[in-house]
């Protein structure tokens, strides 16, 4: 097989291949937080991730050989030419479906209760600004909601690419090296994870506030697959290794930083499917708000504003380590650095952008619950 052919055979298979298991394999059903902007009805999803997930890698690793495993690492530029070209065509295709959303952000079920506090949307943007934010926050076509299966076959691409490393190491050296295991069980243990909570994710950001444009077609099956595990390169090619007690350490500073992500992300999924709730956690963290608002101020939320995206930079640190400790050159230790450096830049000025419309929406109440939670993603940093 060239390299032209199996690395965008792969990526086609499991493209097609997750959504045919995502139409067929059985689902739970849950009512979600954003709702159809024309009927104001919450949308209802169909969640089976984590069995798309599982049976997608589970078919990778056992009825591919190992070489046409690793061929998704070795091939990797071919593999991505096919990967950009599905995701530009799809953005293209959701810019030409045409339409409007009536409202600035996608209507959500707590706003149902004030309709009045919608904020129509302004002028239309420039087609350039149009196709690459989208138009539509929530479309579906026939039974398969975009924007849930870009999220699920981008995790089962990357896991795909994970276990492609793995094999393109043994492939290399005949076993796998501790720092190649740590990354590739702590990523795995992620995209788990990820799919498992995936009726947490509706009432996520992207959910209410992005939109199916390029940005998020092109990040789900370009940008999220390929680019995330990054880390894997150096240690594909690496010669040397870490000690068992430096990926103790690794390990432990990647859940540190999934204990702060997870535990404010279950926090608001507790406050929004229960407001009048006081406590969750089994009484451990008190439920407070600003008087008046749905802005939390107290447990992860009152150490900051976003520390959820603090928690995920953590992680994206210890993911950058195995790679930078063991790399053979100096530009191999700097690249697993750009997937953190990528974090940074998408959280600060996503910080910003969703404080502005918070100002815009609270007011003076906003700037009261600034001074009860000063910090905006950093505790006492920033």
């Amino acid at each position: 097989m060239s390299p032209l052919l199996s690395g965008w055979v792969l990526v086609l298979l499991v493209y097609v291949g997750s959504l045919f298991l995502h139409v067929v394999l059985p689902a739970r059903t849950v009512t979600g937080y954003c709702c159809d902007n024309a009927t104001f009805q919450p949308l209802r999803y169909r969640l089976n991730g984590a069995a798309v997930l599982v049976v997608v890698a589970a078919l990778f690793v056992t009825a591919l050989p190992s070489p046409a495993q690793a061929s998704l690492h070795e091939d990797m530029v071919p593999a991505l030419f096919f990967a950009n070209a599905v995701g530009l065509s799809l953005s293209l295709f959701f810019f030409l479906r045409g339409g409007r959303e009536k409202y600035a952000r996608c209507v959500t079920v707590d706003q149902l209760k004030d309709p009045s506090a919608l904020r129509l949307a302004g002028p239309p943007p420039s087609a350039a600004a149009t196709f690459f934010l989208g138009r539509e926050w929530n479309p579906r076509v026939g039974a398969v909601d975009i924007k849930m299966f870009l999220y699920v076959v981008g995790a089962v691409l990357l896991q795909c690419n994970l276990f492609a490393a793995v094999r393109f190491q043994q492939g290399r050296q005949s076993d796998v090296s501790i720092a190649m295991s740590v990354y590739v069980s702590c990523f795995t243990f992620f995209l788990v994870e990820y799919m498992c909570g995936e009726a947490v994710h509706l009432y996520t950001y992207d959910l209410f506030a992005e939109k199916i444009g390029f940005k998020l077609v092109w990040g789900c099956l370009v940008f999220y697959p390929f680019f995330y595990p990054i880390g894997s390169i150096p240690l594909a090619r690496a010669t040397r290794d870490i000690s068992p007690a430096t990926a103790i350490a690794i390990t432990a500073l990647y859940f540190a930083g999934w204990v702060v992500t997870r535990g404010a992300n279950l926090q608001k999924y507790f406050f929004r499917t229960n407001p009048a709730s006081t406590a969750c956690f089994g009484g451990l963290v008190v439920q407070r708000v600003v008087p008046g608002t749905r802005l939390l101020v107290s447990g992860f939320w009152g150490a900051a504003r976003h520390l959820n995206y603090f928690g995920e930079i953590v992680q994206a640190i210890a993911m950058a380590l195995p790679g930078t400790l063991v790399a053979d050159s100096w530009t191999d230790a700097m690249l697993p650095w750009l997937y953190p450096l990528y974090y940074v830049v998408l959280f600060v000025t996503r910080q910003i952008d969703d404080d502005a419309v918070c100002a815009l929406k609270y007011g003076a109440m906003w700037d009261e619950y600034c001074k009860q939670v000063p910090s905006r993603i950093v505790p006492g940093l920033y």
